[in-house]
């Protein structure tokens, strides 16, 4: 199979790029670009911090990839114990959670999956509990803010619970068990929670976020979400930390339906009934724990095909992949730092995904 990777020009590519580091849209940046079969391009762009101290970005810089989490580690996890015959998409919540009580008996896993729970968007669990088993308690005696199954409203606490129905079902921490499953046979080897002190890598080898003001200090290392801190730094829904290599690990897995390099992670069933949208009749379409393409102001944009499928995290980092078009772009940016107060990369990144799918087409690549 031919290697296209030294045939390529990215140059429109990477003037936007730079023109978007002349805005401030982020510091600093770096762009993958796979098939099922290589690696197209990487490249970093920028500076890993600007504030306290300067740093340069660098292609293996490791980032805080925010709800992105939500599908590399938890998404991927239920799956797993899908097609492992340990939980079933239909089962019930209370299955598992038996303290739940009226409509929330009804809510399943598909429901959480798909944000069609009812659950409303955001809580702030730092301001309500203090024990782990606490917050989880809190979240469990919520009210809902919609019917359940009525429509997608993207949330958080879905994700809280799918880490701690993980946690129930095998025993094992959220960290434990993706490691074990998915990490460690695709090679990972910078991808975890609690970088600092699981992957054994320093503050420098890591984009700094936000400047904190509750924790007074910059953020490099540690979760940049609220309730993912308060919850140790572990949850279903934000605290995975990575780089480029491992997510284009990943995202090639995804390519090819499940397998990677002859390592076979999940079955190519799995990936394909993962990737459907399971939310046709409704206000949004959505996949099993991913967004898809066709939605509207997708920040896949409106090139890659009807079957791309992403998520976006609040950082600055992105995944989309197309296994129509057979690429996968990811983005990972560090936005937050020093403030969240930028907002810019909201327009980029629908721009960013046109223009690669366009630079690719014109050269006869896809």
């Amino acid at each position: 199979m031919k290697d296209y990777s030294n045939d390529i020009s990215f140059s429109p590519v990477e003037e936007l790029i730079k023109e978007e580091l002349g805005k401030s849209t982020f510091p600093g940046a770096v762009l993958g670009i796979v098939r099922d079969d290589k690696i197209l391009y990487q490249k970093a762009f920028g500076f890993a911090q600007l504030k306290e101290e300067k740093r340069k970005m660098k292609k293996d810089t490791v980032f805080g990839l925010a709800s992105l989490t939500k599908v590399v580690a938890t998404t991927s996890s239920i799956m797993k114990l899908i097609e492992e015959g340990k939980i079933n998409l239909w089962d019930y919540l209370y299955e598992y959670f038996p303290e739940l009580t009226g409509d929330k008996r009804n809510i399943t896993i598909y429901h959480l999956l798909t944000h069609t729970s009812g659950y409303q968007a955001i809580i702030q669990l730092w301001d309500n509990v203090k024990s782990y088993e606490e917050k989880i308690k809190y979240i469990l005696s919520l009210p809902l803010q919609n019917k359940v199954g009525e429509i997608v409203n993207y949330s958080d606490p879905n994700f809280i619970l799918l880490g701690e129905l993980i946690r129930r079902v095998t025993n094992k921490d959220l960290d434990e068990y993706t490691q074990e499953k998915i990490f460690s046979p695709l090679k990972m080897n910078k991808t975890g929670f609690k970088p600092l002190e699981n992957l054994k890598i320093s503050k420098k080898e890591i984009a700094a976020t936000e400047y904190c003001n509750w924790r007074e200090r910059m953020i490099t290392g540690e979760v940049h979400d609220k309730n993912a801190y308060y919850l140790g730094g572990i949850s279903g829904h934000a605290g995975l930390f990575s780089d480029i290599n491992d997510l284009s690990q990943f995202v090639r897995m995804l390519l090819n339906y499940g397998t990677l390099d002859k390592e076979k992670i999940y079955s190519e069933l799995t990936i394909k009934t993962m990737i459907s949208n399971w939310t046709e009749s409704k206000n949004e379409n959505r996949a099993l724990g991913w967004d898809l393409r066709d939605n509207f102001r997708s920040s896949g944009g409106i090139l890659l095909s009807d079957q791309a499928f992403g998520h976006t995290g609040f950082t600055g980092t992105s995944i989309w992949i197309d296994p129509v078009l057979n690429i996968g772009i990811i983005f990972l940016t560090n936005r937050v730092h020093p403030s969240r107060d930028n907002v810019q990369i909201i327009s980029l990144r629908p721009r960013l995904h046109n223009l690669i799918v366009s630079t690719l087409n014109k050269q006869g690549l896809i």
